[in-house]
């Protein structure tokens, strides 16, 4: 048993909410003490933050992120951290639900000038980047094109490895260790108190303040540690969801076409999802249509949680023949044949908590003390690494300003949509 010292933080996942706190907290309060749990060494590959890489944008329909994201932007220019792993090749908008008009009022409600640019269809098939999209599948997308060149891609592993060793350079301590279930103590409103974790070896670790930030796996970990109480259970307030991404490796002799492509984002009914490329080599793709995966516990309720992964590997060729067959539309579709022999390698489910609305939560839990959320990530999550631990740590010594602790409150109005196209339609067992 590990005995609790004063001011002790326990943070249960080192994803970016975790990783970017444990860092924050070593920086506000030096003399705490900071723990970070894991199931895995950092960066986990089953974590919704461990990527090939991850789309960096401001471009939202909602003004609130937006001006989080121009800020977190700044970071990936000229933060301490952040520059090396960014690449800024600008992201295309091929859409035709208005979402570049949103943009742009978004941007002239923060007074931001907008820097996207207006491309007509010749210019983005045939003048832009080579012509690699010249036999692209556009079909309903309309005469103009949105292209923002402030837009681009960092390297995920990389940025929240760098992050995650900053925070134990900084004195945070990090751990694997598999937690099976919250310590709670007392009973009823105002009564109760989570007092740590129990790792699933049996072994217990005691803090002051424990902080769930377990992505996909935080409703269960919940309805594990208070299995007859609905109060302590996420329930509708966030869902574990997936969504399917593959890897694609380019031929090396058609290299050169990927010199300069920009990050792609496909919002049509034929075509949904993102491309982006992790070198000349590698192209990473997304379809954007999230799932879930509802299972009984033991306790009788239902609630959707990430598979086991069937190999032990995070990227495998293991999920349904549907998922890849919709991923390899987004391949085709996105180049029509211009990159020849384009061999897809491997997919992977990638796994997040998602809310109504997508507003994260980083809130105390209501029904028990010491125990507090940062999570609900939405798949939208990870560009705001540079700063989402100053907000998790502003709620944890009960400063944040009225609208963020309203937006990201546990109870609260799941109005709007941060990201509304990730909200899951189906499951999985009925994706044959």
């Amino acid at each position: 048993m590990t005995s609790a010292t004063p001011d002790t933080y326990l943070i249960v996942g080192a994803g970016v909410f975790g990783a970017a706190t444990a860092l924050e907290l070593r920086k506000r309060l030096p003399a705490s003490r900071v723990l970070l749990l894991d199931r895995s060494p950092f960066p986990n590959p089953f974590s919704a933050s461990s990527d090939l890489n991850k789309i960096i944008r401001a471009d939202y329909p909602d003004p609130f992120y937006m001006g989080l994201a121009l800020a977190a932007q700044t970071m990936w220019r000229n933060g301490a951290l952040y520059p090396r792993y960014y690449n800024q090749p600008g992201m295309l908008y091929v859409e035709n639900q208005g979402m570049a008009q949103t943009f742009r009022d978004n941007y002239a409600a923060l007074g931001v000038p907008p820097a996207a640019q207006t491309l007509d269809e010749y210019q983005a098939r045939f003048q832009r980047w080579g012509g690699l999209f010249r036999n692209a599948h556009w079909h309903g997308a309309g005469e103009s094109f949105y292209f923002n060149p402030h837009s681009g891609w960092a390297d995920a592993d990389g940025a929240l490895r760098h992050l995650t060793q900053a925070a134990i350079d900084a004195g945070a301590e990090h751990r694997v260790a598999r937690v099976a279930q919250l310590i709670l103590e007392g009973e009823g409103e105002g009564g109760r108190r989570c007092r740590g974790v129990r790792l699933e070896d049996g072994s217990e670790i005691y803090a002051h303040h424990v902080v769930v930030a377990a992505g996909a796996w935080t409703p269960k970990l919940l309805a594990d540690s208070a299995p007859g109480d609905e109060a302590m259970h996420a329930g509708e307030r966030m869902v574990a969801a997936g969504a399917i991404q593959c890897v694609a490796r380019v031929p090396a002799e058609q290299a050169h076409q990927m010199r300069s492509a920009p990050v792609i984002f496909n919002a049509m009914g034929h075509t949904q999802g993102t491309v982006k490329k992790k070198n000349r080599i590698w192209k990473d793709f997304n379809y954007e249509s999230s799932f879930t995966n509802y299972v009984t516990l033991e306790s009788g309720l239902q609630i959707s949680v990430p598979p086991a992964q069937g190999t032990g590997a995070a990227w495998n060729q293991d999920v349904p023949q549907t998922l890849k067959d919709e991923i390899h539309t987004v391949v085709k579709h996105t180049f029509g044949g211009r990159i020849q022999d384009l061999q897809v390698e491997s997919y992977r489910m990638c796994w997040d908590a998602v809310t109504p609305n997508q507003d994260w939560i980083i809130a105390p839990h209501p029904h028990c003390q010491s125990l507090y959320i940062a999570s609900g990530g939405s798949f939208h999550s990870w560009k705001f690494m540079p700063i989402l631990g100053r907000y998790v740590v502003k709620m944890l010594l009960g400063q944040l300003g009225a609208d963020e602790k309203k937006r990201w409150a546990w109870d609260r109005e799941d109005t709007g949509g941060a990201l509304p196209e990730y909200i899951p339609k189906r499951d999985l067992k009925d994706i044959p």
